[in-house]
């Protein structure tokens, strides 16, 4: 694959820890990406940014006036139902028959990781695969663990449930012994941190790099947001992660 020797340099350094200030926004990195991206590259860049429209239509469609920056798709573009992702008009049309879930937007996570997923395949973005496989994995076992305390039914939570997710045991102790609902957050969030830097791979000019740098930033992105104005029905939402 070629390599991002210029758009690498053109994105700036993360801060040193979680909550401080990014030296730029999620939308201008996430633009800075776009026009920068390979032709060749553009399917899986969309696709990967596809996730914040995936959160901000989950958003819009309880009506909740929150949007992020840096999808592909505007207000203007949601409201008016205009250039809606395959997975979106897929979720509303299934919404209209009526979707047997605990929570409905599960539905609409597993529609978005499916595409995602499919295009970082046949792209043969290394990982992509491997970090929404790890992402998936740890949302089945984080819905295993709220059905054994609360009750109910795994398939009604449960995304994805063919893949195979590796032992989260003694990760999901350890977010249990979070004191509250922050912790717990931040606690998920630096351990996706690691999870990036372990799958983004050796070259720091690659496209999985390019990838990784943006899943990185969309974290980064929100803890600074926590730290100006805390609300956490806001910012602990249980949607998809970059």
């Amino acid at each position: 694959m070629g390599q991002y020797y210029f758009l690498m340099c053109l994105l700036p350094p993360m801060p040193a820890v979680l909550g401080e200030k990014m030296p730029l926004g999620f939308g201008e990195i996430a633009g800075t990406i776009k026009r920068n991206i390979f032709p060749e590259h553009l399917e899986i860049a969309f696709a990967h940014l596809q996730s914040v429209d995936a959160f901000n239509w989950e958003q819009r469609d309880q009506r909740r006036d929150l949007f992020l920056e840096g999808g592909m798709l505007s207000r203007d573009d949601m409201a008016g139902a205009r250039d809606l992702p395959d997975f979106i008009r897929a979720f509303r049309e299934e919404k209209e028959r009526g979707i047997h879930r605990a929570y409905i937007y599960d539905r609409l996570w597993e529609l978005y990781y499916s595409s995602v997923y499919a295009v970082a395949e046949r792209i043969g973005c290394r990982f992509l695969i491997d970090y929404l496989s790890w992402e998936i994995g740890l949302r089945l076992s984080l819905a295993a663990l709220r059905v054994r305390e609360k009750g109910g039914n795994l398939d009604e939570h449960a995304i994805l449930s063919n893949f195979n997710p590796p032992d989260y045991s003694n990760f999901i102790t350890q977010l249990k012994s979070q004191k509250n609902p922050l912790l717990a957050e931040r606690y998920l969030d630096e351990e996706r941190l690691r999870q990036i830097y372990r799958f983004e791979g050796s070259s720091g000019f690659s496209l999985d790099a390019v990838m990784a740098y943006l899943s990185r930033s969309a974290i980064y992105s929100r803890w600074e947001k926590i730290s100006e104005h805390f609300d956490i029905e806001t910012y602990l939402w249980h949607g998809g992660s970059m």
